[in-house]
């Protein structure tokens, strides 16, 4: 039972990933999607098992990218305003609380078109800011 879970998380997935970016919703890609879905959670539940992996995401790490997402829209008007006057980007590290959740606080900070994650490790983080905005840092 612990690998049906995973695999059919990945399976699930990676079918609507395949009819996503299709873009076609027939039998012959239904097909298709679910046969690359099964070859796909196949081949990653094996890797997984044989890696001793286990995908672990903390409670408060989602906590704290909850306001990732919504700053999508505002972050992009940012960059839009940057392209009418020259920005001065700025690279910067800052003290940072991620112990063991850096992959998930990496993503969540990337997901803001105005600032990226450079570098990060338990401590600390370095981020490029193409204009400077506090709130496009977050969740790192």
């Amino acid at each position: 039972m612990r690998h049906v879970l995973p695999w059919l998380a990945g399976w699930l997935a990676f079918f609507w990933l395949w009819l996503l970016l299709a873009g076609d919703w027939n039998r012959i890609e239904w097909i298709g999607a679910a046969s690359c879905a099964t070859v796909a959670a196949s081949l990653g539940e094996l890797a997984r098992t044989r890696a001793a992996v286990e995908l672990r995401v903390p409670w408060r790490a989602l906590a704290a990218s909850r306001g990732a997402l919504p700053r999508v829209l505002p972050d992009f008007a940012i960059v839009m305003w940057a392209l009418v006057r020259p920005p001065r980007g700025r690279t910067h590290t800052r003290k940072t609380d991620v112990r063991g959740s850096r992959a998930w606080t990496n993503y969540a900070a990337n997901l803001s078109p105005n600032a990226f994650v450079i570098d990060i490790d338990d401590e600390h983080v370095t981020l490029h800011d193409l204009v400077m905005n506090r709130k496009s840092e977050s969740p790192a």
